[in-house]
């Protein structure tokens, strides 16, 4: 995939959270994928990156799409909230009509004075369209507190503080997604950039193989290089093992190529010329093939190569199979990922340019869905060549 060949990690900022010491690493369960092991770092996008990405506005837009006045007036004065914050919310001046939608634009004061409930019930009804970007895709603070997350981002106190008072609780996850709010409490642009890029902050597991001189490396080339019948990883492992040491070798090296390629970074611009940012179909649909099929970034599309290529199976998950997350309500598959081994999946989580791929636990992918979502999971596997 020439054209992508510009993401490279060294222009990510690769925080990890301890040391990668033996008594930080977590180990997998057992299994054919050989003995694996990982811990957490921190991606985060560069200043580049970020600056390819302007954003339109620094208002904060709340857009109600194919709502009425009456809709948006009823939410409004159905939920707790200061009398002041509530006067301002309903005034006519803060509310533009355009496209079947409506939309309302807050003071800094009314995003800081609005209660965490009516934050909720609000925010809630929001998340719904693509067209109100930062509720429909929040950023997901992974940490206890939204202080020990911004732990090494050194953002001015207040700025941190408002981060604090404008984060909501989803499910299991604590979100926020005001972030033109605070891009406004600051006066320049690298000030903003700052802050838009301690806002990209996303875990990521890095995995690694163990390889011993005991270690059976026919059956990891087996397991591994299922996913890639083009690639003989065999004569790679039996190199390590011929040292006579143990050693540990990053999954990146045994992934597919252009999955390879990916994991650990942000999509660059280049991506965005196309028109779209890939999505999490395109990514999983896209794992075997060592360039892109653009195709995959279109539904319909998709759909077509997934009923072609694959067939949904019952039973445990092997590598290389696509688990789609499918919407209870509407049954739509609102999400896919990639088995890997053991509970690691790889994942991009959404379409934003700021959401990199990853390799991430099922469960805790599970829970982020969640917070939208009822979903019910399906498992598709490729039909064998």
């Amino acid at each position: 995939m020439a054209k992508h060949a510009s993401e490279r990690r060294a222009g990510l900022h690769f925080h990890s959270t301890a040391s990668a010491t033996p008594d930080s690493l977590i180990r997998a369960k057992p299994g054919p994928w050989g003995d694996l092991e990982y811990y957490t770092a921190y991606l985060e996008a560069t200043t580049a990156q970020l600056k390819s990405t302007e954003l339109a506005t620094y208002d904060t837009e709340w857009n109600f799409v194919g709502y009425t006045d009456d809709q948006v007036t009823k939410l409004f004065q159905s939920t707790e909230m200061p009398a002041t914050v509530r006067a301002e919310l309903l005034d006519p001046a803060k509310w533009r009509h355009r496209d079947k939608m409506i939309t309302v634009v807050p003071s800094n004061e009314a995003l800081l004075g609005i209660t965490p409930e009516a934050r909720v019930a609000i925010y809630s009804v929001l998340t719904q369209w693509e067209e109100d970007t930062y509720h429909h895709e929040p950023v997901l603070i992974s940490a206890h507190s939204v202080r020990e997350w911004l732990e090494h981002a050194d953002l001015p106190d207040d700025v941190v503080a408002a981060i604090e008072k404008t984060s909501y609780h989803r499910g299991k996850n604590l979100v926020f997604a005001d972030t033109p709010l605070v891009l406004r409490m600051v006066q320049t642009e690298d000030e903003r950039l700052k802050i838009r890029k301690a806002l990209t902050r996303t875990p990521t597991l890095v995995v690694s193989l163990r390889v011993t001189p005991e270690t059976d490396v026919a059956a990891i080339a087996d397991y591994w290089g299922s996913a890639t019948p083009s690639k003989d990883m065999l004569p790679f492992l039996e190199s390590i093992v011929d040292n006579g040491v143990s050693r540990s070798v990053d999954i990146n090296h045994l992934l597919p190529p252009l999955p390879r390629r990916l994991l650990y970074t942000f999509p660059n611009a280049e991506f965005g010329r196309t028109g779209y940012y890939p999505d999490c179909h395109w990514s999983s649909l896209n794992f075997r093939n060592s360039e892109p099929l653009e195709r995959l970034a279109d539904p319909p599309l998709a759909t077509a190569y997934v009923l072609q290529n694959y067939t949904k199976v019952q039973g445990p998950y092997q590598y290389g199979d696509v688990v789609f997350f499918m919407d209870g309500a509407s049954g739509n598959a609102i999400h896919s990922c990639v088995y890997l081994a053991d509970d690691l999946v790889y994942t991009k989580n959404g379409r934003s340019p700021t959401q990199p791929w990853v390799i991430m636990k099922l469960d805790e992918v599970v829970n982020y869905y969640g917070m939208f979502y009822n979903t019910q999971l399906a498992c598709y596997r490729h039909n064998v060549e």
